[in-house]
């Protein structure tokens, strides 16, 4: 058994960007339209805040253009044009897309930095008012959390929309540990 060779490595390595970007590209996309479905049940929403890299991220994505014309100009395989390729819509394309999609409450649930949780699909939730207001939200039957950052100008609206959801028992809540 010899040695991987580096052209070897690099195909390896290319493909593997190529698939996961191409996971990348499809998720978002699929994110985005599920924004784009909820739009007329939207209570209330806001514009998130841009994103603190996405100058850099447009920047790499030119790069790997760059480096997939230049493939593609030299006659590369398919997979390294495609992985710099995809690399390059995700980072000019898809990041900036999602990353405009409104935060906020809707008739149906609540959309935060990490997607959309419906109403009924909430095990616990709270606001977290430091350093920044937060609604913390903790889905039933899901890792992690869903972070709803809230405009300091929106965070009575958007209580009084949680507490007439609560009191009409779309919200249901388990008894909280620790805080959440």
């Amino acid at each position: 058994m010899g040695l991987v060779t580096q052209q070897q490595a690099l195909t390896l390595i290319l493909l593997a960007f190529a698939v996961y970007f191409s996971v990348l590209v499809a998720n978002a996309l699929r994110f985005w339209l599920r924004a784009r479905s909820l739009r007329a049940q939207a209570m209330l929403i806001w514009e998130p805040a841009r994103p603190r890299h996405q100058v850099l991220q447009i920047a790499l994505g030119v790069l790997c253009l760059g480096v997939a014309a230049l493939n593609s100009a030299m006659g590369r395989p398919f997979h390294h044009v495609y992985s710099q390729g995809v690399m390059a819509a995700y980072f000019i394309v898809v990041a900036p897309l999602v990353a405009r999609i409104p935060n906020g409450l809707f008739q149906s649930g609540v959309w935060g930095d990490a997607g959309f949780v419906p109403y009924e699909k909430i095990a616990r939730m709270a606001f977290l008012e430091i350093p920044e207001i937060a609604l913390v939200v903790v889905p039933r039957g899901r890792r992690g959390t869903v972070r709803l950052r809230v405009p300091p100008e929106e965070y009575g609206a958007v209580r009084k929309i949680i507490e007439e959801k609560t009191r009409a028992h779309q919200v249901n809540v388990e008894q909280a540990i620790l805080g959440l």
